[in-house]
């Protein structure tokens, strides 16, 4: 699929006029139409409702957004690596791992290293298996990710190094103005993650051991759960979020842990090759450290 359709799709979407998306591409709007006509003649479907103006999204067209948005940046950044003349270390990473966690964390790293160093995040990965091709392609250096019992078979052969960072878990909660009379209701709002998330399956045990996750009914997705804490604390449902995100609004009020019997354990991990072709020529510096910084959050 031609990334060139996908970035006038995503203009044309957003300023909703021909005329306007052309201009903003630097295209003629005959050559831009012609591009937006052969995208939906690829995929076979109308992305947009032309019988009104200004133009507006159809529901195939809603779906794509998302997907043509994630493409268009993995190209950017292909072109971006590629282009870099500096050897980044390049972590593969839960977009919630990396807001949250990996700041902090990498920042006592840096503390540590004797050399300047490096890095970028990937926060591309949508799946275990995911994860796991990036490591064997060498595309990623290492991995900063969820694991769960469920998930750990994926990374208990010889091949892979793997690091325990911390702990954490997926828990229960709802916005301070969520009425807890609607948790007996038949029906409760659920605030869940997109298929294409890896929160989303590492959340099914704790769906699946949570009676009370039988009433639930989705009226809001999302891929990372920096959507979903927002939404939550402003009363739209109930949500499944990493007891490291939500805690600081638990702690001030405005988000509620509810389920409090349910919680799915997990720990953050650092995952590399353990004989890669070409490592990274400060990957061991950085997991040594990494072991000392862990040592120390453990006493």
């Amino acid at each position: 699929m031609n990334v060139r359709w996908l970035k006038d799709f995503i203009t044309l979407a957003d300023c909703q006029k021909f005329s306007l998306a052309a201009q903003l591409n630097a295209s003629s709007q005959a050559a831009f139409s012609r591009r937006i006509q052969q995208l939906e003649q690829h995929l076979n479907v109308e992305l947009f409702d032309r019988s009104r103006t200004p133009v507006k999204l159809t529901p195939e067209g809603k779906r794509l957004y998302p997907i043509a948005a994630e493409m268009v940046q993995m190209a950017e950044r292909c072109e971006e690596m590629v282009a870099n003349k500096p050897n980044p270390m390049v972590f593969a990473s839960l977009h919630t791992l990396a807001c949250n966690f990996f700041p902090q964390w990498f920042t006592q790293i840096l503390n540590y290293m004797t050399t300047p160093l490096v890095s970028s995040i990937d926060s591309g990965v949508r799946s275990v298996t995911g994860y796991q091709a990036a490591l064997q392609s060498q595309r990623a250096d290492c991995l900063l990710f969820y694991q769960s019992n469920q998930a750990a078979r994926y990374f208990e052969s010889d091949e892979f190094e793997v690091l325990k960072l911390a702990d954490d878990a997926l828990i229960w909660v709802c916005g301070a103005s969520f009425s807890l009379k609607l948790l007996e209701e038949v029906s409760i709002p659920h605030l869940t993650y997109a298929p294409s998330s890896q929160l989303l399956e590492l959340s099914q045990p704790l769906f699946n051991a949570t009676p009370q996750a039988k009433k639930l009914s989705v009226v809001f997705q999302s891929t990372i759960s920096e959507s979903l804490l927002p939404m939550a604390i402003h009363g739209n449902g109930v949500a499944c979020i990493p007891y490291s995100v939500a805690k600081a609004y638990i702690d001030d009020g405005r988000l509620v842990h509810i389920w409090s019997d349910y919680r799915e354990p997990l720990e953050i991990v650092l995952v590399r090759l353990a004989d890669a072709k070409s490592p990274h020529p400060y990957i061991n510096e950085l997991f040594e450290h990494a072991k000392t910084i862990a040592g120390q959050s453990e006493k």
